[in-house]
């Protein structure tokens, strides 16, 4: 009987202390595609950075892939932070793909993390894309995923 309360209380104690994580939401924008753009290129980008915070515990949602024909000036034209706000988001990750005249992947990739309930931008990188072998291509985006991590706090 004393084992049973012991066993109660010990369950109890650890189903009251809740584990709190934040939630990230990725936006990926392709500005500048052209016809002969590989479609699979933002979901591979989108789905290499979902899975990289899902498994590094992170509540991940996505929004739809926006298609813009030109790069903003701001990329915060194409986001909704009111809407992020309500829906509980505390970080967005926007990935911009700028494609340039009739190149099939793009010349130029940009990286920004926003703290929403701030509207802070916590970090900002571009990096040049260059031709990856198709098999070594998804690593290296998991790869890239990998190093935005510790910028997301709780």
């Amino acid at each position: 009987m004393l084992k049973r309360i012991v066993l109660v209380l010990i369950t109890g104690i650890l189903l009251t202390f809740s584990v709190g994580a934040a939630t990230v939401s990725f936006y990926v924008v392709e500005a500048g595609i052209n016809e002969e753009a590989d479609k699979k290129m933002s979901e591979s980008w989108e789905n290499a950075f979902m899975d990289v915070f899902f498994d590094a515990g992170y509540i991940i949602c996505n929004a739809p892939i926006l298609r813009l024909e030109k790069t903003p000036s701001n990329i915060l034209q194409v986001v909704d932070f009111k809407e992020a706000s309500v829906s509980g988001i505390d970080y967005m990750l926007i990935v911009l793909l700028d494609y340039k005249a009739a190149m099939p992947s793009p010349q130029e990739v940009s990286f920004y993390i926003y703290k929403v309930t701030k509207r802070e931008k916590v970090f900002e990188s571009k990096i040049r894309q260059k031709q990856i072998p198709l098999r070594d291509d998804y690593n290296n985006m998991k790869s890239i995923a990998r190093g935005f991590v510790p910028y997301i706090g709780e």
